[in-house]
């Protein structure tokens, strides 16, 4: 059976000022192909059941004041129904939520419905019209626990857009308490609650506002950041954090040849092609590099700790040679059946270079060649890089097409042209927060 071809609409804006066409006594959007008095640059498309909306900038040398602004549009009878599902469309939302927390640990839902349908989330949700942040964020998590909540003060505000979409959503993190564990869940909402280590509830959420609001909280938690225990080279003095662009990277099969039986001495440790070129265009487009690795031999007592120690600086040397250096390396010395926090795809290693360095998740990246490195990088709210031969990623490619990485390469080197080339941060592009 044949399917109708979707209409194709044009949606121009500048400024709140809407370009439309008036046809038969309704104002609609102009439509593809037909003539229009200035150029435009495109923005974006919005798609609906059967139609098309292509989001355009006019260049113009005036502002058009005849056009209709966006606000006087939801007033009028005669607009299109279209357009104003379009421009509603494009309006920011604003969401509010709360880290609810219990010492070192905070409070999570598992929604019911909605974005989060099936996953676990903070605390909170969309703010009614008029309402303020928090007003908004005691309403709705006292709805979906039943609990009495107190707000301790507001975690930061972020912003977050959809993929595909030309539309954001403004989300406030407050940090509060419950009065009462004696929780009564709103059963059309929420289906379990729980208290879990930042570490944990990272990996539960796919709500990037919860992410970045968890992470905050830890950083601000003295009891958060001390419960967390993660192995670390040494590298890094103990001095104030200072927060900067950061990538994170995984060790065997990105910097180094993995091996059958693992790397086990210093002699195994061969560095892959165009690896140290890699991170040394990385570090001079202005990341600073960090090694996080899962090291099972060491958790199978294959390779005691102080050996690792010795690959370690024979690679911190090639590296040295190479003109590049290292921030910190952290590794999990647990073996893969471990519930620890540092063994990957738990973020902890993530967490505590946040902690240790200062690494704001909105201007990081993570690259390794398996998937959970993807998955890591998800947890932490941070971009990925999936590196490696093409057989290698032909075998895992349903698994890591789902984690949408945001760069797939060959290997590093090849990774990390990408990413100087789309988002240097000695160009001045920094995350919004």
């Amino acid at each position: 059976m044949a399917h109708a071809p979707r209409r194709e609409h044009l949606f121009i804006e500048t400024d709140g000022q809407v370009f439309l066409v008036e046809d038969a006594g309704r104002l609609r959007f102009p439509r593809k192909g037909e003539r229009l008095p200035f150029r435009t640059v495109p923005q974006g498309t919005i798609a609906f059941e059967g139609d098309v909306v292509h989001r355009r900038k006019p260049v113009l040398e005036r502002h058009p004041d005849e056009w209709l602004g966006r606000d006087a549009i939801f007033d009028r009878d005669d607009v299109d129904g279209l357009v104003k599902r379009a421009i509603y469309t494009t309006l920011i939302r604003c969401v509010s939520e709360v880290v609810l927390s219990k010492g070192p640990r905070v409070l999570m839902v598992k929604a019911v419905r909605g974005f989060s349908k099936g996953h676990w989330n903070l605390p909170g949700g969309f703010m009614d019209y008029g309402e303020g942040p928090e007003a908004g964020v005691e309403r709705e998590a006292e709805e979906e626990i039943g609990a009495d909540v107190v707000l301790d003060g507001l975690l930061s505000t972020y912003v977050s857009g959809f993929p595909g979409k030309p539309s954001y959503t403004l989300g406030f993190v407050y940090r509060g308490r419950v009065r009462s564990e004696s929780f009564h869940l709103k059963p059309d909402e929420i289906e379990e609650v729980g208290w879990f280590t930042v570490d944990k509830a990272l990996t539960l959420t796919r709500n990037p506002f919860a992410k970045w609001g968890l992470i905050d909280f830890f950083l601000q938690s003295p009891e958060a950041r001390r419960a967390l225990r993660v192995r670390r080279h040494g590298l890094a003095s103990p001095r104030r954090p200072v927060v900067r662009p950061t990538i994170f990277l995984d060790r065997d099969g990105v910097i180094n040849r993995g091996r059958p039986g693992y790397v086990r001495t210093p002699d195994h440790f061969e560095f892959l092609p165009g690896a140290r070129e890699g991170m040394r265009l990385l570090q001079d487009a202005g990341w600073r590099l960090v090694v996080v690795t899962n090291q099972d031999p060491t958790g199978w007592k294959l390779v005691p700790e102080r050996q690792l120690r010795r690959i370690h600086e024979r690679m911190l040397a090639g590296l040295r040679g190479a003109g590049v250096g290292l921030d910190e390396i952290y590794y999990c010395p647990h073996h893969v059946f471990s519930d620890c926090a540092c063994r990957k795809p738990r973020p902890g290693m993530l967490l505590a270079a946040a902690r240790d360095l200062g690494v704001d998740p909105r201007r990081s990246w993570m690259v390794g060649d398996k998937v959970l490195d993807l998955e890591t990088g998800r947890a932490f709210g941070c971009r990925t890089a999936w590196v490696g031969p093409r057989p290698w990623r032909a075998r895992f490619r349903k698994e890591a097409a789902a984690l949408g990485p945001d760069v797939v390469a060959d290997d590093l080197l090849r990774a990390a042209r990408t990413i100087v080339r789309r988002d240097a941060p000695a160009r001045g592009r920094r995350a919004t927060r």
